[in-house]
């Protein structure tokens, strides 16, 4: 089996040449905000801004929102407006052109200016993991749900009762901003970054499952898979019913070489939750890679049924097949995964393997220029030894 890479963060390097095909925007768009916050009694300089900030994140992600929204481009990914809203959140990252505080109101202007191909692409990337974007903007709901809460306690408040109450659900909404700041370096390629924002955002909420495995997914696009099982492992013992860490955890671990562990998470994942496909398919993977082929393809098998979208599974399916000499089935998957996911380097790289062992060296010598055009280095690689051009 092909190694496996860090799925959780919605790394993967996905083309959006078909659903973009004649559609331009303009190469920079900018929008600004504007909010004032009235403080009051439990108000200080800190919490006054932080409230005024995700104010005006709100209102500066809905216009963009909308703006989006307005190009066909987006209309075509099928996403609810909370669901945009919630991935541009982990993309654009407001800049405070100006603030000032008076001691009773704190004034903010934020702004952002970015190249709305590349916002849609990200976008596409990200909405491809449902269970993701389902999780981002969850954690976007949270944020509005303290706002409401924090202006709930200001009508309520008595001095000395709830100061407590109100200083904590400030601490949240600026975790929920760090978590979401983690995210955007994440998918901006800065790992390093991103996990020290984590870190922030857990300091400020210990409590929240989800800010772990997002370090711990993080931890592993570093390398350290140690670290990664430790992070998801507080998780688990957060939510011991949080089927998304086992298979981030199963996931660190089969980074690692931990085969065995790796399927009892993807186990546990599973019978929490039987319709999860990603566990079964990773589960596949590591099947695969303990020898047990069967029960590998068999896996991926089951999560093409739950899923016939999902091309991971039917690229590791396709690898199965290959290894065990099934060509044409082989064939057939990659086809599948080239069809859902016309940017996938390694896809083209094995299809065009496949076409090589059945004789069609036309075919896997275009295969494989496609993947070298994608970046693979391995198909590179080959085709300067070969002195083919791509």
């Amino acid at each position: 089996m092909t190694s496996v890479k860090n799925f959780v963060y919605l790394l993967l390097l996905i083309a959006f040449t078909s659903l973009m095909a004649g559609i331009a925007f303009a190469e920079t768009v900018s929008f600004q905000k504007e909010y004032t916050y009235q403080a009051g009694e439990l108000d200080n300089k800190g919490s006054a801004r932080i409230i005024a900030m995700e104010n005006a994140k709100q209102l500066l992600f809905g216009e963009i929102e909308a703006y989006l929204e307005s190009k066909a481009v987006i209309k075509k990914l099928q996403l609810t407006k909370n669901q945009t809203t919630a991935l541009i959140s982990v993309i654009v990252r407001p800049d405070v052109i100006e603030q000032k505080w008076d001691k009773s109101a704190f004034y903010v202007k934020a702004g952002a200016s970015f190249n709305p191909d590349e916002i849609v692409k990200s976008i596409f990337v990200l909405s491809r993991d449902k269970r993701n974007t389902g999780e981002i903007e969850e954690v976007r709901k949270k944020a509005a749900g303290i706002l409401r809460r924090l202006e709930k306690l200001k009508e309520q408040h008595e001095a000395g009762k709830i100061t407590g109450q109100y200083n904590e659900a400030v601490k949240i909404l600026s975790a929920i901003d760090w978590f979401e700041n983690g995210c955007a370096l994440v998918n901006s390629g800065n790992p390093r970054k991103a996990a020290e924002a984590f870190t922030k955002a857990i300091k400020l909420n210990p409590k929240y499952e989800k800010f772990y495995v997002f370090r711990g997914n993080t931890y592993g696009e570093l390398g350290s898979n140690n670290q990664a099982v430790k992070d998801i492992a507080k998780a688990i013992k957060l939510n011991p019913k949080y089927t998304r860490a086992y298979v981030s955890r199963g996931n660190a671990y089969l980074r690692s070489g931990s085969f065995q562990q790796a399927v009892k998470d993807y186990s546990t994942a599973v019978k929490l939750n039987p319709k999860y496909e990603e566990a079964y398919c990773y589960r596949g993977v590591a099947y695969g890679a303990l020898g047990k082929e069967q029960q590998a393809l068999e896996d991926f098998s089951l999560s093409i049924k739950l899923n016939p979208e999902y091309e991971r599974a039917y690229f590791y399916r396709g690898l199965a097949y290959a290894e065990s000499g099934g060509y044409q089935q082989a064939l057939e998957d990659f086809n599948k995964t080239v069809e859902l996911n016309p940017g996938d380097a390694e896809a083209y790289y094995n299809r065009g393997r496949v076409y090589g062992l059945l004789g069609n060296a036309y075919k896997a010598v275009d295969d494989i220029r496609n993947a070298a055009r994608l970046g693979n280095k391995v198909a590179q690689d080959f085709l300067k030894m070969q002195k083919i051009e791509w």
